[in-house]
């Protein structure tokens, strides 16, 4: 602890420092993650708001209010009506609280996921004494419903499917899924990604395979504005079936101002993002979020056109804004990539070079990336 206070240039001197080191998507180089630049309304609808907590919702009844209108927007753009549910932290906090309302149900501890599935099941199983069931995949990168079938048991408290996987950006079939499955056992669809990318392309004309509540036996969600939401970090929202289910998880505060705070992991909420969320819903509307998707889908295949007059084949044809690269070696030529500036990733399953194809990732900064990823193959070959 610093024993005396300091003047405000030295500390906001050594923040700028602080900040300089960091990567920033406003140069075009990370193309790793799937986060990017918030909108500058949710940055300001976030500065406004920040001193805001619902997880003591009495004293912030305007925030309240926000969050349920945020959550009205979602639910009607996850096929839902009269679902219920909050903003959390992430897709983290969102995939344990729907296992933990799952146990809570059923009774049991069985979760069974594919072995593409977020590593955050595998947190929610330890945190939570749950008994993961690890299945393979299809030819498709997408969960293999029939190994499901044969896995399911009368222990099975939950089955996770994936819309949108973190590595491929693969789309499970979720309708097969709830199909597969016995009625009564909890199917939670990790959208964490794809919630706000897989409704405005099925609105361009793709073929996505239904995913959300328009799946009668899908319990739950998990969908993240602090993706391509366009909100600011940290924004995840989790969507329940059944408002009730979240009784299943309540503990009593009573020295807080209301007992009807949500349900969630974390007790202190960092509710600025609900009002930074809000704003970029309501500031890009359908049509907004449509051309973001659409100008992302453009960069994601010139992308792809590029690979392959190097003679790269993609894992997939890109499902949405990720793109994987069988090249050789992935992992040195991240390194060598890296070398240069440029942040992607590799993914698993299988090894390849990951592209995420964010809002922040343009045209040009394709072309330098493969400029520079023919001069790093070429050395290789």
């Amino acid at each position: 602890m610093w024993e005396k206070p300091e003047p405000r240039a030295a500390i906001i001197s050594d923040l700028e420092k602080a900040l300089a080191q960091d990567h920033h998507f406003s140069d075009g180089h990370v193309i790793s993650s799937m986060c990017t630049s918030p909108l500058d309304i949710a940055r300001e609808a976030h500065a406004m708001f920040i001193e805001s907590n619902l997880g003591n919702a009495g004293l912030y009844p305007g925030t309240l209010s926000l969050e349920k209108q945020v959550i009205e927007a979602m639910a009607v753009l996850l096929g839902g009506k009269h679902v219920a549910g909050g903003i959390v932290s992430g897709g983290t906090e969102a995939n344990i609280t729907a296992l933990w309302i799952a146990r809570n149900i059923a009774k049991k501890k069985k979760v069974i996921f594919s072995r593409s599935a977020h590593f955050s099941f595998h947190k929610a199983c330890d945190i939570l004494a749950m008994e993961p069931v690890v299945v393979g995949l299809d030819e498709k990168y997408t969960i293999n419903v029939d190994e499901v079938s044969r896995k399911v048991d009368r222990d099975t408290a939950a089955v996770v499917g994936v819309a949108g996987s973190t590595e491929l950006g693969a789309v499970d079939d979720i309708r097969a899924l709830s199909e597969a499955i016995p009625d009564g056992v909890f199917l939670h669809v990790d959208a964490a990604f794809g919630g706000f990318v897989l409704p405005f392309l099925r609105g361009m004309g793709s073929r996505i395979p239904d995913f959300d509540f328009s799946v009668q036996g899908v319990s739950s969600i998990a969908a993240d504005p602090h993706k391509m939401g366009m909100s600011t970090v940290p924004s995840g929202a989790l969507l329940v079936r059944e408002r009730e289910w979240f009784r299943t998880i309540h503990k009593d505060a009573p020295y807080l101002d209301t007992l009807g705070q949500l349900s969630a992991l974390s007790g202190t909420r960092c509710s600025a993002a609900v009002a930074a969320t809000y704003a970029a819903m309501r500031s890009l509307g359908r049509e907004g979020y449509a051309r973001i998707v659409g100008d992302c889908m453009r960069v994601t295949h010139h992308a792809l056109a590029k690979a392959r007059k190097l003679g790269i084949e993609p894992v997939i044809e890109p499902v949405m804004n990720i793109l994987c690269l069988r090249v050789q070696d992935p992992r040195a030529v991240q390194k060598e990539l890296d070398a240069k500036g440029w942040k992607v990733s590799v993914a698993q399953n299988p090894p390849s070079l990951r592209l995420v194809i964010m809002p922040h990732v343009t045209v040009e900064s394709v072309d330098s990336l493969f400029a520079d990823l023919e001069g790093v193959i070429g050395v290789k070959r």
